[in-house]
Order: C-alpha cells, then sequence, then structure tokens
C-alpha cells in the first residue's frame, strides 16, 4: 500500500501581502498641540508634495515618506511649520 500524507494540507497564500504597495507615498503629519500624528497615503506624487506644503503653511510639522517595500517607509523629506 501507499503511503498517505494526512495531515498535509497546502498553505494558502496571501496575495495581498506580497503585492506591490499602491500607496507608494506616506504624509506624517503633527500639528503642534495635538497628541496624535495623522497619517496621508497616497500613489500620486504631485498631490503629495500638493497636501505636505498646504499643511506646512497652515502650521504642521511633516514628515515626506517613500515607500520602500513590505511596509516600510524612510523619511526622504521633512517641511518644517512655516512662520506666520
Amino acid at each position: 500500500m501507499a503511503k498517505t500524507q494526512h495531515g498535509k494540507q497546502k498553505r494558502r497564500g496571501y496575495p495581498a501581502l506580497s503585492m506591490a504597495a499602491p500607496e507608494k507615498y506616506r504624509l506624517v503629519i503633527t500639528y503642534p498641540g495635538q497628541a496624535r500624528s495623522r497619517y496621508f497615503n497616497t500613489s500620486d506624487l504631485a498631490r503629495a508634495r500638493g497636501v505636505a506644503r498646504q499643511n506646512a503653511t497652515s502650521g504642521a510639522h511633516v514628515d515626506f515618506q517613500t515607500h520602500q517595500g513590505w511596509g516600510r517607509f524612510t523619511t526622504t523629506h521633512t517641511y518644517a511649520p512655516e512662520p506666520r
């Protein structure tokens, strides 16, 4: 008799984890006096830069981050709040 492989199941793949991130850019927006930072994710570079400039002119500290793969982001630029 041939041996049977009881209990061996094929492992299910998770394609959502292995595909490229649609959000390539992330902004970490911190307003003075607020405890939590806001996150803004987008795949459009022009929109990300526009939102970063808009929040920096309104007094927020903005970290511009790019996606490096597998959920890792690196800060490429920092926008300081502009004085009024």
